[in-house]
């Protein structure tokens, strides 16, 4: 069976199609996508499970009047011109999408060459190339069934994640357990809003083994905390942490549920359609963690963790109750049946 992924501009359109990647070992898989961190986070996988990485030019509808969008209808024929040409040669049994603005001219190419598509949407409610792309698709997938018009099947994480090693964790980090530890991330491209707050909040030293995932040229350089810009072994860094400061993307909120690691979430507001704050809403009202806004950290940021671990035995528990979360599985399947009809 050959089997065409498709998706990036963050990790977060990208770690899902790994995930499913490993699921289908065995199968002949190609992955189409920009020159981005798709690319980046697809590399390690050539030896091995990705055949090849086909490279398309995309570019992203932006929501406000630009004049960018004008161009974008003739950079749209470019980017389904490209894709058809790869899908063309590769002829595979069907395509899976992931969703980014990449995703859309190939699962517009094909839908053109008669090729089954799958697409799956993360958040509480689905983006603009995902919306218009499930025009175009056979299967239209999402986490959760706020999404019009889409089966809800759960999210698409990592196995990995359900069985990480606190020992390499803390190695990994730097700690030797002594102290519960704060785990920080912002998401693939980090968020430089918490790394600052962390960084004036020398109080959270006093209870805490702090560590940072801060994203690529976000460094703090704090003395009081250990950092990262990216990190391979979240599973284990999951593993080792006792809660977790987070921006709001699904994913994420979905894998710290799984791994049982109470959060605070931050959801991005600028730049966004408002999904990271109903991602944040669902998940705190079903008790897997509390919501903070960015405006409140600077007052917040040290009673809220505090309590998170003071409670953690009740997040936990909350979280234990939501592991039908995991959705990998039933989407491999979609994809399997997809191929054969």
């Amino acid at each position: 069976m050959k089997i065409v992924f498709t998706g990036g501009g963050t990790a977060g359109h990208v770690t899902p199609n790994i995930a499913l990647i490993n699921k289908l070992r065995g199968e002949e898989i190609y992955y189409v996508g920009t020159n981005g961190m798709e690319k980046q986070l697809v590399a390690p996988l050539l030896s091995g499970d990705v055949r090849e990485y086909c490279e398309i030019s995309a570019f992203k509808l932006q929501r406000k009047a630009t004049l960018s969008n004008l161009l974008l209808p003739a950079r749209l024929v470019k980017s389904v011109r490209e894709a058809k040409r790869h899908l063309k040669r590769i002829r595979p049994d069907v395509v899976f999408s992931k969703g980014g603005y990449v995703g859309l001219p190939v699962t517009v190419a094909a839908k053109q060459l008669h090729i089954p598509t799958v697409i799956h949407e993360s958040d509480m409610s689905a983006g603009l190339a995902n919306k218009i792309a499930s025009v175009f698709a056979t299967k239209y997938l999402a986490a959760f069934p706020t999404v019009k018009r889409a089966e809800p099947v759960g999210l698409v994480v990592r196995e990995e994640i359900l069985h990480g090693d606190r020992k390499r964790g803390l190695a990994a980090m730097g700690f030797d357990g002594s102290k519960p530890v704060l785990l920080v991330t912002g998401g693939s491209l980090g968020a430089k809003a918490l790394n600052d707050a962390v960084k004036g909040c020398p109080a959270l030293a006093k209870t805490f083994d702090i560590f940072v995932v801060c994203g690529k040229n976000k460094l703090t350089g704090c003395d009081f905390l250990h950092e990262t810009e990216f990190a391979a072994n979240m599973n284990d860094l999951l593993a080792a942490a006792d809660v977790c400061l987070t921006r709001a993307g699904a994913n994420t909120l979905a894998e710290l549920t799984l791994a049982r690691v109470p959060f605070a979430a931050v959801p991005l507001a600028k730049q966004s359609r408002g999904e990271q704050l109903q991602n944040a809403r669902w998940f705190c009202e079903r008790g897997c963690g509390v919501l903070l806004r960015e405006e409140d950290l600077e007052k917040k940021l040290l009673p809220v963790l505090t309590a998170l671990w003071n409670n953690r035995t009740a997040f936990a528990a909350k979280q234990r109750a939501r592991q039908d979360l995991y959705g990998t599985d039933k989407v491999v399947q979609i994809i399997k049946d997809c191929a054969r009809h």
